[in-house]
């Protein structure tokens, strides 16, 4: 397939969300036109429910697909896509999902995001896979925020390391691969440009920002009591146990040339990207160090 073309309207899923919404900042700042999509927005788009569905892909030439955690009903929004008219599906995956789930014993079909890749794989259109790294806004407005803010973050991670990516690099790769040529077929992996541990990583934030934030070695059994103690479902419980084990057993400690092969520009730099946030005073609340 030919690139998008600037009159062909793109529709960008989770549009309200960390990567969705600075994909859709980069595509509108390039003259595409964008539908951006939620729950919420005017003309709604709910993933898991059918109805709300053929307006939001009317239309629409490209989809960006920021698949729910839990399980939808991946298939039938890709089959309604391509009956839509849609040429190109982009999905937006997790790393080694596929792996991952091997490991927890279970199919695709019971992630969201390892659904929306198998779904986008079999369209029968032109289709790519995003797989990013853990994100390093998990740590500035994502589920390790809050225990930031408190001045101490506690996993089951002693002794790992990840290279964690900036969302904005995940938003200029989906760009490029939404609006460009030569990615069909592809599966990538997306990570940043060094492995680092989580000690390491909030060794930077504390630097960044001048606050008290520093990293305590949960084991296993530790951090399941501590989920199930904040109600987190058993299930879910057990999978998060079974991904942490995953990271400690190396499984996405390795770095990839891929951001830099698409985007013509390295990855930014974790530090880089904890100075830059830090000027947002995200992490103003923080104890002082």
């Amino acid at each position: 397939m030919s690139e998008t073309t600037a009159n062909e309207t793109i529709l960008v899923t989770g549009a309200t969300g960390k990567v969705g919404r600075r994909l859709v900042e980069i595509l509108r700042a390039d003259g595409r036109d964008v539908r951006a999509v939620s729950r919420s927005t005017e003309i709604p788009l709910d993933l898991t429910d059918p109805s709300t569905w053929d307006a939001a892909l009317e239309g629409v030439t490209a989809v960006y697909i920021v698949p729910p955690d839990h399980p939808f009903p991946a298939d039938e929004f890709a089959a309604a896509a391509v009956k839509a008219g849609v040429r190109r599906l982009v999905a937006q995956s997790g790393r080694r999902v596929q792996e991952l789930a091997k490991v927890a014993g279970v199919g695709h079909e019971a992630i969201g995001m390892y659904a929306a890749q198998v779904a986008v794989q079999n369209s029968g259109v032109e289709w790519t896979v995003l797989q990013p790294n853990n994100f390093n806004e998990n740590l500035s407005e994502g589920d390790y925020y809050p225990a930031v803010l408190a001045g101490e973050v506690a996993l089951p991670l002693a002794g790992t390391t990840e290279p964690l990516i900036a969302v904005a690099d995940i938003a200029a790769v989906a760009a490029a691969v939404l609006t460009g040529d030569g990615h069909g077929g592809k599966v990538y992996e997306l990570t940043g440009p060094e492995s680092l541990s989580m000690d390491a990583a909030l060794a930077a934030i504390a630097t960044a920002s001048g606050k008290a934030v520093a990293f305590r070695a949960e084991t296993p059994e530790e951090h399941d009591e501590a989920l199930s103690a904040a109600g987190l479902p058993s299930d879910l419980v057990m999978f998060l146990n079974l991904m942490y084990q995953f990271m400690r057993d190396g499984g996405m400690t390795e770095t990839t040339g891929t951001v830099a092969q698409i985007l013509g520009r390295e990855p930014i730099a974790f530090a880089d990207w904890a100075a830059e946030t830090a000027k947002t005073g995200v992490w103003a609340d923080a104890p002082d160090a």
